[in-house]
């Protein structure tokens, strides 16, 4: 009987030692990874880095310890890129193609860091890109401008002279002529994404040329844009999540570009180990674009034909010529 019950230890001795060793094995193996973030503007922009913003926290989420660091000006991103990797960070990334000379510049510095940028098209041994369709984007706001308007004349409103909104604004003016070629189409740049006022005099200066459905592509200077729509009673086609609190009775709808699907959709290609040397164009067939719930009595065609515009353009039945 004493022998039994000295096997009986031993075996339970062995069977313990064997769950521990499989517990800290376990751990070990599920790594925490840090994730930084590093902003061209401010997140509470309700539009771009606002969703990126939305993104790190998608990738917090995930299990990543995280950080960021915004309003960021291109002199000031190699810095800041070069702080990051070295308090450890496995994953950077950076909101815009703006960065994308730094992150070529110091990347090879740190081999065993990974970082994405959004709408570059550097791609390197530990640099990935993302492209973002903002020129879906500006194609259904054209569209529903033009199929709004009663003067016939509409209005887009874009913030930095940088390719993104540049092609924003080519695809408003090509969803508009999608839909009504006899539309005319306003486009101006502020020069800034954060500057409000200019924003708001620029669209009130559009507004007395006859403008009635008028659209931002500015960062958070289109808050400046929903006010010019709300104080001259015109109408609004949003381009952030929450921008139709600013202007109540303007807002149509909100067109909104969710960088923060890209975001997650890198750090997870990351976390399975499938990053490859392709650049990931995401639009409306990704739920990067997408269209808020009406805030204002639609007519129903116009409901209807939208619909039909969005299941073009994720099916790839729609192209819009950019450069």
């Amino acid at each position: 009987m004493k022998k039994l019950n000295r096997i009986a230890v031993f075996v339970l001795v062995v069977l313990a030692v064997f769950a521990i060793t499989s517990i800290v094995a376990a751990e070990s193996s599920e790594k925490s990874y840090k994730v930084a973030l590093i902003n061209e503007g401010a997140i509470n922009d309700m539009s771009w880095n606002y969703t990126a913003y939305l993104g790190l926290m998608k990738c917090e989420e995930l299990g990543a310890e995280v950080a960021y660091v915004e309003n960021i000006a291109i002199s000031d991103a190699a810095d800041a890129l070069r702080a990051f990797a070295d308090e450890g960070y496995d994953v950077i990334f950076c909101s815009g193609y703006t960065f994308m000379d730094s992150v070529k510049a110091v990347a090879p510095d740190y081999p065993e860091v990974q970082f994405f940028i959004i709408n570059s098209t550097l791609v390197m041994d530990n640099v990935n890109s993302i492209r973002v369709a903002d020129a879906e984007q500006g194609f259904l706001m054209g569209a529903l401008s033009a199929l709004m308007t009663k003067s016939g004349t509409i209005g887009f409103v874009g913030g930095l002279n940088i390719t993104p909104i540049i092609n924003g604004g080519k695809g408003f003016e090509q969803g508009a002529a999608y839909v009504n070629p006899e539309v005319k189409t306003i486009i101006n740049m502020t020069g800034s994404g954060d500057d409000v006022d200019a924003a708001k005099e620029l669209a009130l200066a559009m507004i007395s040329q006859g403008v009635d459905v008028i659209s931002p592509m500015a960062d958070q200077a289109s808050l400046g844009v929903m006010q010019a729509a709300e104080e001259s009673s015109i109408s609004a086609i949003a381009s952030g999540e929450g921008m139709q609190k600013i202007a109540p009775n303007a807002t149509i709808v909100e067109i909104v570009k969710d960088t923060s699907i890209a975001y997650e959709a890198a750090y997870k290609s990351f976390l399975e180990g499938n990053i490859t040397d392709e650049i990931l164009y995401m639009g409306v067939n990704y739920g990067v674009i997408y269209m808020s719930d009406y805030f204002a009595d639609i007519p129903e065609e116009v409901k209807a034909e939208m619909e039909d515009i969005m299941a073009k353009l994720a099916a790839g039945e729609i192209e819009i010529s950019i450069d």
